[in-house]
């Protein structure tokens, strides 16, 4: 293998990269970058769509929302649209809406329903805290204590074991909500597996796709998905400030949503003003007011990237990448105290790997300022791995590689610069 891990050999792979030429969309730092689970850069065709909706706004005014390019008044479904095969959604299952955070909470409002012993909502262990934070709201507006309600499953070890999931799926739960890839560790939970056993026992169950939407693959109509959120701005490359997409499964079309607001109004009478809330059909109904067509706008040239490029197409390098870094990892950290704590299985691994080491903070500095060295950062390196304290879970790293704009020359180098970092511990 070590032939394999030099630098002439993953030049030899960016020559072979049929993703390769997406490199040059992007607006990168100097630095090698390494955030793509953080915050996407911005891409020539995402600032192309940014100006033109902004000269729309110049030029039409009002007028825009029935005579842009996308009249802005279909802007969150058209592009919503755009996402169907990334994520293997049907016609109107998907809407461009508000954050994140705010989709679960109208999700959890409307599929959380405590009846009898059924009042418990079950979570990953790793839940991410904002989901957290929208769960245990949930429960109190519904009048009870998340730490009497609140079930957090997957077992006691790093890595979550998902047949303990669905062991914590007991009659007393009502709702399943879990991360698809979770973002501590990098590992892929089994989104197929974990909703059938839910609806054989009744529950509804729902994922937040942020770390996997854009960089892995899913078929949520397939699997009966009941709902799921992500954000755009990671992976997707919409920007900061890009608004959040809603999935809601066909199946689900009846359900009302229990937070309604007029952009969910039905199209055809929304101009109506009626009093009564009348739900768009699908995903569509759940829109809450005005649109933020300038913060969409982005997305709609990043998504038009991604679409060209396949998304089978960037799993596949995603995983060569993440493959790549782990046996660099194995060949030049290991020795100097380093663990991976991602799945090395390559179905258990989502798009970022995460590392541990007693110097965590030191790495993570050292990765922010791009990846240069100074006197102070090596004796403070130096003074912390002195120390006795061992790698664990508060010692984690996450390095997050694009197949859009990462080569495998810069996964090289990113193991590279760990190792000149790490080297002289001694």
């Amino acid at each position: 293998m070590e032939e394999k891990l030099t630098l002439e050999y993953a030049r030899e792979l960016d020559k072979k990269d049929v993703l390769a030429r997406y490199k040059e969309e992007f607006y990168l730092p100097s630095y090698l970058y390494y955030e793509a689970n953080g915050l996407g850069p911005m891409s020539r065709r995402s600032e192309a769509t940014l100006l033109r909706v902004a000269s729309e706004w110049k030029e039409q005014l009002v007028a825009g929302w029935f005579s842009g390019k996308i009249p802005w008044f279909y802007y969150p479904e058209r592009i919503a649209a755009m996402e169907r095969d990334l994520v293997g959604a049907v016609d109107k299952e998907l809407i461009i809406n508000g954050t994140t955070t705010t989709n679960i909470h109208c999700a959890l409002a409307s599929f959380y329903r405590p009846q009898g012993k059924r009042t418990k909502i079950l979570c990953d262990r790793q839940i991410f805290s904002s989901d957290k934070y929208a769960v245990d709201g949930q429960i109190r507006l519904k009048g009870m204590d998340p730490e009497a309600e609140l079930i957090l499953g997957g077992g006691e070890e790093l890595l979550l074991d998902e047949e303990k999931i669905v062991e914590a799926m007991t009659p007393e739960v009502a709702l399943v909500f879990l991360g698809s890839v979770i973002h501590s560790t990098g590992q892929i939970l089994d989104m197929e597996y974990l909703t059938e056993e839910a609806h054989k026992r009744g529950i509804p169950i729902g994922f937040d796709l942020s770390h996997s939407a854009g960089v892995v693959p899913h078929k949520l109509h397939d699997w009966k998905v009941d709902f799921a959120v992500w954000c755009n701005y990671k992976y997707l490359n919409g920007g900061l400030g890009c608004p959040a997409t809603l999935f809601i499964h066909e199946s689900n079309f009846s359900v009302y949503p229990a937070m309604p607001g007029w952009h969910g109004y039905k199209k055809s009478l929304q101009f109506k003003k009626l009093p009564e809330f009348e739900p768009e059909t699908g995903a569509g109904g759940w829109q809450h007011g005005s649109p933020m067509i300038l913060n969409i706008a982005p997305l709609e040239g990043a998504l038009e990237m991604i679409q060209e490029a396949g998304i089978d197409k960037i799993r596949r390098k995603s995983l060569e990448m993440t493959g790549f870094f782990m046996e660099l990892v194995k060949e030049k950290l290991m020795p100097l105290g380093v663990q991976i704590i991602t799945p090395e299985e390559a179905k258990r691994r989502g798009g970022h790997v995460t590392i541990a080491h007693i110097a965590s903070e030191e790495m993570t500095e050292f990765l922010d300022s791009g990846s240069h060295i100074t006197k102070e950062l090596k004796e403070a390196v130096e003074k912390k791995i002195k120390s006795e304290k061992r790698p664990d879970a508060s010692n984690q790293v996450r390095i997050a590689f694009s197949p859009l704009f990462t080569s495998f020359a810069d996964v090289w180098q990113t193991a590279e610069n760990l190792y000149g970092l790490l080297k002289n511990k001694d």
